[in-house]
């Protein structure tokens, strides 16, 4: 990088930072465009923005998501649940301001990240359940009153039936796990999140910001559908020309001799979930992993 484009991109970040000491994910990514115009490497963009946030005291909002993004994967993945003690410390750990830094992420992202991560992963959270454990007192009464009913009559049952009675029972499970019917809002909510998609991938909204991207939209239709009964073909297709389209970034950023870029591009193509054999092969082809002898 020529000494004019360095001193081009400490302005641009420095104009960025220097009123409120925060570096919102939006203005980032264009600050990078601009510079990637300018034939700026990706590795040389990077250390420039954090030698200037450092000089600020300043922050990045993406690196703070990523960082509660983290957190939230090491509290949920096993369980699934979100309490209220692990809430608050992955929080704390990312709106409060760091040592040597002026501020932390801002609290309405934070909490939009929170409850979109809940969503998109399946976890549940302590605060959402105070709201509708009440409402959940009826269907506890009623599920008493059923372990009554079999406790009653199982005693007046032969073993014999009462085996009968657990195999039917464990049968029909096995059934219904297998087998999602989807109704007519479930095919709607495909519908419309597919919609939502499409609208992303046009404007470029591939994987960030995670709460509103194509992958997220596309994450919504594997959770209603995960067996891709109503338009899985689609879904499919449209998660593979994303991974297509990560794929031509990585090729790109390698054949400039930025590695490090091309890495990430791939590591953004896996998040999708679809063609891992040829992205494996492509990392592969640009020496990112070690092949097999």
């Amino acid at each position: 990088m020529n000494q004019s484009d360095l001193d081009w991109l400490k302005n641009r970040v420095a104009a960025a930072v220097d009123d409120d000491f925060y570096l919102d994910r939006g203005e980032e990514r264009r600050i990078k465009e601009e510079a990637a115009a300018r034939g700026i490497v990706s590795r040389e963009i990077e250390l420039v923005i954090r030698e200037q946030l450092d000089e600020y005291s300043a922050v990045s909002e993406r690196a703070l998501v990523e960082e509660l993004d983290r957190l939230l994967h090491q509290f949920t993945d096993n369980d699934k649940k979100l309490d209220q003690k692990e809430e608050r410390l992955a929080l704390s750990k990312v709106v409060n301001a760091a040592s040597g830094k002026r501020v932390g992420l801002d609290p309405r992202v934070a909490e939009e990240y929170v409850t979109s991560f809940c969503k998109a992963n399946g976890a549940s959270r302590s605060t959402d359940t105070k709201k509708w454990l009440g409402s959940q007192m009826g269907l506890v009464l009623v599920a008493v009153a059923v372990i009554g009913a079999v406790i009653f009559f199982a005693t007046r049952s032969s073993k014999d039936v009462a085996l009968a009675t657990v195999t039917q029972v464990s049968d029909s499970r096995s059934v219904d796990t297998k087998a999602i019917k989807l109704n007519e809002n479930d095919r709607s909510e495909i519908d419309d999140q597919l919609r939502r998609a499409s609208l992303y991938v046009e404007k470029a909204q591939y994987t960030d910001p995670p709460e509103s991207s194509a992958k997220a939209s596309l994450d919504q239709i594997r959770q209603i559908d995960p067996e891709g009964q109503y338009r899985g073909e689609e879904v499919k297709g449209l998660a593979s020309k994303i991974v297509d389209h990560y794929i031509k970034l990585a090729e790109k950023s390698a054949a400039s001799n930025d590695l490090g870029a091309a890495a990430k591009w791939l590591a953004r193509a896996k998040l999708l979930n679809r063609d891992r054999e040829v992205i494996l092969e492509k990392e592969r082809a640009l020496g990112l992993v070690k092949t097999e002898r």
